[in-house]
């Protein structure tokens, strides 16, 4: 999938897709970037299964790319599922990686892998969450297999790494890692921008009142952010709050349901 401007405007200059995954455009609404929505057909991953994005937004394009659902990972009989994302940001570009929270059930294999590229002067905003079972449908995680990697680079120059790993024992393992302090949903948000340590405060200033464990810090024109929650609810109530901080205009429609 790729993005150009033309006359003022955002648009789709190109797009292949094969497979259960698709893409839709939507209107542009007074206010609203440019939003592309991603359908998994299929209606979730088991292991053995792949799905492969490769996004570019041209020089000066405004556009947002999520989800229309919740990706769902199935207990895996054999192999592991594969998310592999690639998205090059261009010069001028305001790019906006925002799909909706990943479901892992009991006895899910998932290898997650998201590789960015942003050319110098543009803006990036990117998101990955992970919910570990519906708490309210009273589903129990005890066994799965997940890893997830971020590599971020600005230019030629490796700006952000980062890798995480379950495997095994779920509760045993949540209950002991400082990263996820005995809770069942969490997730990372980057925002990439010259603007991104004047951000800090004002995402701070939000941080006390969301009903998750969170954290900033800002760096070398990066802001990160990471959540935990005990519920998928939760969770997302607290990414919207910060979205809303950062961002211009209105959140994608999905994300108001």
């Amino acid at each position: 999938m790729h993005f150009k401007h033309r006359n003022g405007v955002t648009v789709l200059d190109n797009l292949f897709q094969s497979g259960c995954l698709r893409a839709h455009l939507l209107r542009t609404e007074p206010g609203h970037s440019s939003e592309a929505v991603l359908l998994n057909t299929a209606g979730g991953l088991t292991g053995g299964d792949r799905l492969s994005m490769a996004i570019s937004w041209g020089p000066l394009t405004h556009a947002t790319v999520t989800t229309q659902a919740c990706e769902k990972l199935y207990r895996a009989a054999a192999g592991e599922a594969r998310i592999d994302t690639t998205l090059n940001v261009h010069a001028g570009a305001r790019a906006e990686w925002l799909p909706q929270e990943t479901i892992l059930f009991d006895r899910a294999a998932l290898r997650r892998d998201l590789q960015v590229r942003i050319a110098p002067g543009s803006v990036f905003t990117g998101l990955e969450a992970t919910v570990l079972g519906r708490t309210a449908m009273g589903e129990v995680v005890s066994n799965a297999r997940f890893t997830d990697q971020w590599r971020i680079w600005r230019g030629a120059q490796l700006i952000y790494a980062d890798a995480f790993a379950l495997g095994g024992d779920i509760p045993a393992l949540i209950a002991k890692m400082p990263v996820t302090q005995d809770r069942l949903a969490f997730a990372s948000l980057l925002h990439v921008s010259s603007e991104a340590e004047g951000a800090l405060k004002a995402v701070r200033g939000e941080l006390p009142t969301l009903d998750c464990i969170t954290a900033a810090s800002a760096w070398n024109g990066l802001l990160a952010i990471r959540f935990i929650a005990n519920e998928g609810r939760h969770l997302r109530a607290a990414i919207v709050r910060v979205l809303n901080v950062l961002r211009e205009s209105p959140l994608p429609r999905v994300w108001q349901i």
